[in-house]
């Protein structure tokens, strides 16, 4: 049934998907996890992050003077 309604929602695109078995399809491997097994590295890691206080200010210092950013803004400022 889950198989039906993808093919459905992809037969008007034009589409090449390719089996990838095992340990050879890593990607899909690291999105499969259980939620509850990562939970507690994600938990574990934010607890141990320390902020700056000036993170936040150095950060957008740093957008200010990057020229790609700026360029990205442009291009989505004309499109609107």
């Amino acid at each position: 049934m889950r198989q039906r309604h993808w093919l459905e929602l992809l037969k008007d695109y034009d589409t090449n998907i390719q089996y990838h078995p095992g340990k050879a399809n890593v990607v899909a491997d690291a999105l499969s996890r259980k939620s509850c097994m990562i939970a507690g590295i994600k938990h574990g890691y934010w607890a141990s992050l320390r902020i700056e206080r000036d993170l936040i200010s150095r950060i957008k210092e740093a957008q200010k003077e990057d020229n790609e950013i700026w360029t990205i803004v442009e291009n989505l400022d004309k499109q609107v």
